[in-house]
């Protein structure tokens, strides 16, 4: 039995020029990441448009006590200045920062994962991603429990310090799991991005979550392009009016 497609919402064209990122896992053992990272924001200070965070930027997010954490809180003082200066931000959550809903004075706008919108003459659905990695079973079932009953006590019903406490747990066993699995099984069924496109009269998906950094095109003009992850160098999806472009940070 073909699997459920989720609903997008459709959203308005984003204020141009466009960018999507992700996929960063911004955390303390990986400084020169958040160095980058926000080195990177700065430089779009003054840009305007639109940012698209397609999720995962931070590696782990359980409860909003983290913005006054060192590392988060360098990452949210950089998205507040882009923010003051004119830039709409956009955020949807990953499965790794599932709980990010914002921060204290920060002009954010959060998605539903997917979206569907406007660039130009492309109707494209942004999505994190993990969704359309079918073959995955087990992470499949973990994200029906996180998105339950079970994930909504985990985020409100326990205190701070247990949540931290289960997600380093979590990370570990998340990091562990990875490294065992066939690569195959946790990549992007464009079998079923074509269904997702069907179903929702898009032509083109935005994505993360796999780190690939890839731009698929189908034969009939259909295309996926696909996030990398910032400890791989990282990279952004860019729109202008005119073209719709992934390339390395």
């Amino acid at each position: 039995m073909p699997r459920p497609i989720p609903p997008a919402r459709d959203v308005p064209t984003p204020a141009l020029p466009l960018a999507v990122v992700g996929d960063v896992h911004v955390c303390v053992e990986e400084p020169d990441v958040l160095a980058r990272f926000v080195t990177w924001l700065e430089g779009r200070v003054g840009l305007g448009g639109t940012l698209v965070l397609l999720g995962d930027i931070f590696e782990v997010w359980v409860n909003a006590m983290q913005q006054h954490d060192a590392v988060p809180a360098r990452v949210l003082s950089a998205l507040r200045a882009l923010a003051n200066a004119g830039t709409e931000l956009v955020f949807m959550q990953g499965n790794r920062d599932l709980a990010f809903r914002g921060a204290d004075d920060l002009a954010l706008t959060l998605w539903p994962d997917p979206v569907r919108t406007k660039l130009g003459s492309r109707t494209v659905l942004l999505t994190h991603g993990d969704q359309l990695c079918t073959a995955d079973y087990g992470y499949q079932r973990l994200r029906r429990m996180l998105h339950g009953p079970i994930g909504a006590f985990l985020q409100h019903g326990l205190p701070y310090r247990a949540q931290r406490w289960l997600g380093a747990g979590a990370r570990g066993l998340s990091m562990r799991e990875t490294g065992r699995k066939p690569r195959a099984d946790m990549g992007i069924d464009y079998g079923e991005a074509l269904r997702w496109m069907d179903r929702h009269d898009a032509n083109t998906i935005v994505a993360g979550h796999v780190h690939t950094g890839v731009h698929h095109r189908h034969p009939d003009g259909r295309e996926v392009l696909v996030l990398k992850d910032w400890q791989a160098g990282g990279s952004v999806i860019t729109f202008d009016g005119e073209r719709l472009v992934l390339e390395a940070i």
